[in-house]
């Protein structure tokens, strides 16, 4: 079993082994692959995932419509999307808005670019990539007719806005959760409390759905910390870098961040799985103390953070046979932060978890939509749809890294750790479809074997900027996602 510090970077004479812990700060040290023409395994691998992606999103629409008995003169929204991806056929591009966002798209593209070879300090490079982050994910979504455009995902009564006026005095509401579950809108009814809580206190500064928009926008792109810090640890400088250019410009990242609240999520689970990683690692208590606070924030935002605990579980258990004391303080230390923190929530407000959870599962189960989608299917569907609208080349690396993980029997490392949680997100019943916004706090965990594989590889950055664009256009003109 391969633990901190044993797992080794694919391509061959290329891949270094990793050090252990360097220096004061305990950040992993990564050697860079050696320089070279691009590996055309590259452009076989990205071929191919591109050509699965296309068929199964074509048979996938069409199989939906019956194979022909459904024509396309019928609309698609609400119910003909495009198996395994929750996208509906629906080109739809304001061509004035479209003169004045394509300059913006570009310079922001060559802003990414820019920034990626820059040699600034991390905090800015970091706070850089946010703001270019937020740009694009608006630019691209006012393709469609502007700023209305950013409250559209929000205009229904299903969304968190609509029920922001409900919240009233938040220790009633926390203490009242689970008895007023049945009365929110539909989206709060499959979450904690924290997510309606957020966009409460959003509308008391600035009410209606436009300010709603760009708050969510504003936090999801706070996840660029996330995806930097997880990459720069694992694969060190240009591995960091690298993988923040890639959540800057994933279509996942920018076709989601505006709007949906998943975003949010995604920024705080993405940060307590940093933390949370970092006090393992680095054997810091303070780390750990952040990290459990984080995930509790995590478990009030979503359920779904439940799911950290895989990734965490692989890398905790690799260090056990070296470490088994600190882990074992580690875990004990994570446990009390969290259970600390519901317990006072729970003292203070009344705020019921079981209750909570035990509402939650009852409204999921009696609600139409995916309860009731046969896993059979979907498991694997939701595998591809995340994977597809990653990005095409980032799914072509994240499958070779895959291969390879199995191939070195690197069952501890960050790259297992990540590609266990995707898995089992898309195993526990909970998540079938409408994965592309869902599992957007996979993505920085992803990105590190992603990156490793692209490193091996050696590829252009410019090449795989230009591919990861130019999906993200192509569905966001030819494609209604919803969110």
């Amino acid at each position: 079993m391969r633990v901190l510090g044993g797992s080794r970077a694919p391509g061959g004479p290329a891949g270094q082994r990793r050090s252990g812990p360097d220096g004061p700060t305990g950040r992993p040290a990564t050697r860079e692959p050696t320089g070279g023409p691009p590996d055309p395994a590259f452009a076989r691998v990205t071929t191919a995932a591109a050509a699965v992606v296309v068929l199964a999103g074509t048979l996938g629409t069409l199989w939906l419509r019956g194979w022909g008995r459904v024509g396309f003169e019928v609309p698609s929204v609400p119910w003909y999307f495009s198996f395994p991806f929750y996208v509906f056929p629906d080109p739809q591009l304001d061509l004035g808005w479209a003169v004045a966002v394509f300059p913006v798209v570009a310079a922001a593209v060559a802003a990414v670019l820019a920034l990626y070879h820059a040699g600034i300090a991390w905090r800015w490079r970091a706070a850089a990539s946010a703001g270019l982050a937020a740009l694009l994910a608006l630019a691209v979504a006012a393709l469609a007719g502007g700023p209305p455009a950013w409250a559209a995902p929000f205009d229904y009564a299903g969304e968190y806005p609509a029920g922001a006026g409900q919240v009233g005095a938040i220790p009633t509401f926390l203490h009242d959760f689970p008895a007023r579950l049945h009365d929110l809108p539909s989206h709060a009814t499959g979450h904690p409390a924290g997510a309606m809580v957020v966009y409460a206190l959003v509308a008391r500064i600035w009410p209606g759905l436009t300010a709603a928009a760009l708050a969510t926008v504003a936090l999801g792109s706070l996840g660029a910390v996330a995806a930097a810090g997880l990459a720069r640890d694992e694969l060190g400088e240009r591995g960091g870098r690298l993988a923040l250019a890639m959540w800057v410009l994933a279509p996942g990242v920018v076709l989601y961040l505006a709007t949906s609240a998943d975003a949010v999520f995604a920024a705080v689970l993405g940060a307590a799985a940093l933390a949370a990683h970092r006090g393992l690692v680095r054997r810091s208590a303070a780390w750990t103390m952040v990290g459990g606070v984080l995930l509790w924030a995590s478990s009030m935002l979503t359920y779904a953070a439940i799911l950290l605990l895989v990734f965490l579980g692989v890398r905790a258990a690799g260090q056990l046979r070296t470490d088994r004391a600190w882990v074992l303080r580690w875990a004990a230390g994570t446990g009390v932060v969290v259970c600390g923190l519901a317990g006072g929530l729970w003292l203070a407000a009344g705020y019921d978890v079981p209750a909570a959870v035990l509402a939650v599962h009852d409204a999921y189960q009696a609600a139409p939509g995916s309860a009731g989608r046969p896993l059979a299917y979907w498991m694997p569907g939701d595998l591809l749809a995340f994977g597809g609208m990653l990005g095409v080349p980032l799914l072509a690396a994240l499958a070779a890294r895959a291969v390879a993980v199995v191939r070195e029997r690197a069952w501890a490392s960050v790259d297992a750790a990540a590609l266990a949680t995707l898995l089992a997100a898309a195993s526990w019943g909970f998540t079938k479809g409408e994965v592309e916004r869902i599992f957007q706090f996979l993505i920085p965990l992803v990105l590190v074997p992603v990156v490793r594989q692209l490193l091996a590889w050696r590829v252009r950055v410019p090449v795989v900027v230009g591919l990861l664009v130019g999906q993200t256009l192509l569905v966001q003109l030819l494609f209604a996602t919803r969110w």
